[in-house]
């Protein structure tokens, strides 16, 4: 499991926009996610929000689910720094591969499966 972070402008009754599974522009076609394999979902959210950024739930996306939409995922640790705590849970999924329209139809395939799932923890 993999699990992302979602602003609480971006989650409206519970569901979060599919915007939140795409990298924005400044994220080089990679969505950051936190590995399951290391971290709780709730230890996900408390490292999280300990960076000083916010978050209103916590959404999970298996490896298999990126790979079923070509989307492949690789760790990606996060040493510490004077404005960042350590987090070695971090991990990329790679968009790079795909055109702009393609992401958000991917996007949207994984909004619909982390909905399904449901949120793993909110605050």
């Amino acid at each position: 499991m993999t699990y992302r972070q979602i602003h609480p402008t971006f989650i409206k009754d519970g569901v979060p926009s599919s915007s939140r599974f795409i990298p924005s522009a400044k994220d080089q076609n990679k969505l950051s996610v936190d590995r399951g394999s290391l971290v709780s979902a709730e230890e996900s959210h408390a490292n999280y929000v300990a960076s000083g950024l916010k978050s209103a739930a916590v959404f999970g996306l298996t490896v298999g689910e990126f790979k079923s939409v070509d989307i492949p995922t690789f760790a990606d640790p996060i040493a510490e720094t004077p404005d960042r705590p350590e987090n070695l849970a971090h991990a990329l999924a790679d968009y790079s591969a795909h055109s702009a329209a393609e992401q958000k139809q991917k996007a949207l395939r994984l909004q619909e499966m982390a909905i399904q799932r449901g949120p793993l923890h909110t605050e």
